[in-house]
């Protein structure tokens, strides 16, 4: 089977765009973009297309296979993803890594012979972005659920998040910490302000407990911003570690303790949001950083204009605990 462009598939056919695009049920700007590859089509676009020119889809859009790489760990067959294009790799996360802000996240992909094939209706476009806050989950929703202009927020520490970034399985990572203790950014990354919060322990009851009182503390891995802040303070009082479960991210520490665990460590949106009492330990900046290779990816534009927004903000608003200030100000690292 020898590959064709859909350009030379449709004059063979002897249709002029409009008509193609009739037949296929999309627009002729989405099949003029197809056919200068400025836009990939969906699944059920593609077949669409195929059929109209009377051509299989692995002739028209078939590609070199990209390099499948987990952003976090393996998945097995049959299991529902999140997948991407992160350069030349094709990346994928299971699907509940999603930072959804409320019901099941969506999977677009599911595990078959190693590799994410895309669900009916479903597309590789989008920007990998890893990190903790659940305002992340916010923006996802808020966004095109599919298309350059998706934005795949996974949950993850700043630290596995500036992994993630460095080694190509994520287009941008968010990263949180003391305003003079963030990390050195990646030379000719997009720096994008997101919001301050506070970090620290949440406890169930009406008052915060004191770090000494603690026996037992839901907690972060150990690159996590949040756990350096937790740690840190135990060390100013001479206090140990206290033993507890490593919980995935600032929600899940949160659920956690309004189910019966005693505290854990968290930010206090979060833990408003699950109405414990919190006792805060330090002030971070969240930022947004965009790798430099990723700068001119189309959804750069779409989430700093969404973090612009009044809907954005008023709706964080309503959450608590987040300073908004200057959130979507964009810097050069």
């Amino acid at each position: 089977m020898e590959p064709t462009t859909l350009r030379d598939a449709r004059r063979g056919a002897g249709l002029s765009q409009a008509t193609l695009a009739e037949r296929a049920g999309i627009s002729r700007q989405a099949v003029g973009a197809i056919e200068a590859g400025r836009h990939r089509p969906s699944v059920d676009a593609a077949m669409a297309l195929a059929s109209a020119v009377g051509r299989s889809v692995e002739e028209l859009f078939a590609a070199p296979a990209a390099a499948t790489v987990p952003v976090f760990r393996p998945v097995a067959d049959g299991g529902g993803v999140l997948a991407a294009r992160v350069g030349a790799r094709l990346v994928y996360a299971p699907a509940r890594e999603a930072l959804a802000v409320e019901g099941w996240p969506r999977a677009n992909a599911v595990m078959r012979d190693g590799r994410p094939e895309p669900l009916p209706g479903s597309d590789l476009d989008g920007l990998v972005l890893v990190g903790c806050d659940p305002a992340l989950g916010l923006a996802a929703a808020m966004l095109p659920s599919s298309g350059p202009h998706r934005l795949v927020a996974l949950s993850g520490s700043t630290a596995t998040a500036l992994a993630a970034m460095r080694d190509g399985r994520a287009h941008a990572a968010l990263v949180h910490g003391p305003a003079r203790g963030l990390p050195a950014p990646p030379p000719g990354a997009l720096r994008i302000h997101l919001a301050r919060w506070r970090v620290g322990v949440a406890s169930r009851g009406r008052h915060p407990r004191p770090l000494a009182e603690l026996a037992r503390v839901v907690q972060r891995e150990e690159g996590a911003s949040s756990q350096k802040a937790f740690a840190a303070a135990l060390a100013a009082e001479g206090a140990p570690l206290p033993p507890g479960p490593i919980a995935s991210g600032h929600l899940d520490v949160a659920r956690r303790v309004a189910y019966g665990a005693s505290a854990g460590v968290t930010m206090e949106p979060a833990a408003i949001g699950m109405e414990l009492a919190f006792a805060p330990l330090e002030e971070h900046v969240a930022e947004v950083w965009i790798d430099a290779r990723a700068r001119e990816h189309p959804a750069v534009g779409a989430i700093g204009e969404l973090l612009r927004s009044g809907a954005f903000s008023g709706r964080l608003g309503l959450v608590g605990g987040y300073e908004l200030d200057h959130c979507g100000e964009r810097s050069d690292a």
